[in-house]
């Protein structure tokens, strides 16, 4: 038996389901905008933690860090809110999904 995601749609476009399949594609999707455009907070806050080695270590200049650090700030600066809003529309669904499905715990029943 195929377990299905349901996506509730506006009222103009039908809820649809789908097989494991799409889901995992939508996480492959939502992996890759979230590697290449450091959407996740915490992939910007390694971002920052990796700049400030480089410079403790000797590898870059304050200078160029925060050249290279202002330069991925407007990399992210340039996504699209709509994106932005569909990466935490599809994380959202992903984490029912999974919730749903049995994949992962409930935080709130292990808390």
């Amino acid at each position: 038996m195929k377990k299905q995601m349901i996506l509730p749609g506006d009222s103009n476009v039908p809820d649809l389901p789908m097989t494991d399949a799409q889901v995992n594609h939508m996480r492959r999707l939502l992996a890759w905008l979230r590697c290449e455009y450091m959407l996740d907070e915490d992939m910007q806050r390694g971002y920052l933690s990796g700049a400030a080695a480089a410079v403790q270590h000797g590898i870059a200049t304050p200078e160029e860090a925060g050249d290279i650090v202002a330069e991925k700030a407007a990399q992210i600066g340039h996504v699209p809110v709509y994106v932005r809003q569909a990466v935490k529309m599809l994380t959202k669904a992903l984490r029912e999904h999974d919730s749903k499905s049995g994949i992962l715990e409930d935080i709130k029943e292990t808390a």
